[in-house]
């Protein structure tokens, strides 16, 4: 909660605008949900990389994040929905070291550790992922996750892991659960009682600042269909746009939210 006493001019605005607070008390009352994900653009930026429910609400949104390929002759594990590498993070040899999404590096004389924590062997005996790197193995962590880390291999269930062809999926045999880009970029929405839509930007990332585009067939607007964007944070209009708007850059750890409606 806030001090009432010591919160800044800014905050009290934030906490007290009232067409904010008229989102949250729209008498149609239905819960706001993820409706979009979207992948960092910054150099140098990393995904983490969890497990999650193969068949959720959420994996239907962009099931690209939970599809993935690997290229036996160079190592790599890339995912279908930016194309980046399953890396250990920092090239970290500690045991549980995290694993990331990150720009493939691989063989790259002037990256850490020449992107060799960006290289696999599936062990198609054992169904392990070991780290070209340092031996280690793909894991859930405490079998059940959400994370995943790179840890020693003791052929454990929450090591083997197996890889879909039909659908590009990997699914721990522990659990069942998918490997999943844990995307940055996220859009959220809910319909109002006037038909307009509700909608926030949320960027995720620990550094830096990004646009982040909604589209409307994702809040169930016809693409061909203008609509009025309001900054419901600044009060005013933004303007009228078809088919989508993309934000200006919204800072990490930070929200733009708006009110989107459709033009008679």
């Amino acid at each position: 909660g806030c001090d009432v006493s010591k919160m800044s001019a800014a905050t009290l605005a934030t906490l007290t605008n009232p067409e904010v607070i008229a989102v949250n008390q729209d008498p149609l009352g239905v819960q706001g949900k993820k409706v979009a994900f979207g992948s960092s653009k910054l150099p140098n930026s990393s995904s983490d990389v969890v497990v999650t429910n193969c068949t959720s609400f959420s994996a239907t949104i962009a099931p690209e994040r939970l599809q993935w390929s690997y290229n036996p002759q160079d190592g790599s594990i890339r995912s279908k929905l930016n194309g980046q590498c399953l890396s250990i993070d920092s090239c970290s040899t500690s045991e549980a070291a995290n694993i990331v999404v990150s720009e493939c590096q691989i063989n790259d004389p002037n990256a850490q550790c020449q992107g060799k924590n960006q290289q696999w062997t599936i062990n198609t005996s054992d169904q392990s992922v070991v780290s070209r790197m340092n031996g280690k193995c793909l894991d859930v962590y405490d079998f059940d996750g959400p994370s995943v880390d790179a840890f020693s291999c003791n052929k454990q269930d929450n090591q083997a892991w197996l890889w879909s062809p039909n659908d590009g999926t990997v699914r721990s045999k522990h659990n069942g659960e998918c490997l999943t880009l844990k995307a940055n970029l996220e859009v959220w929405a809910g319909p109002l009682v006037n038909g307009s839509q509700a909608v926030v930007l949320l960027n995720r990332n620990d550094f830096g600042s990004e646009s982040i585009t909604v589209n409307w067939k994702d809040i169930g607007f016809p693409v061909d269909h203008s609509a009025v964007v309001r900054d419901l944070w600044a009060r005013k209009d933004i303007g009228t746009f078809t088919g989508n708007y993309t934000s200006p850059k919204i800072d990490h750890h930070s929200v733009m939210m708006l009110n989107i409606t459709l033009t008679m």
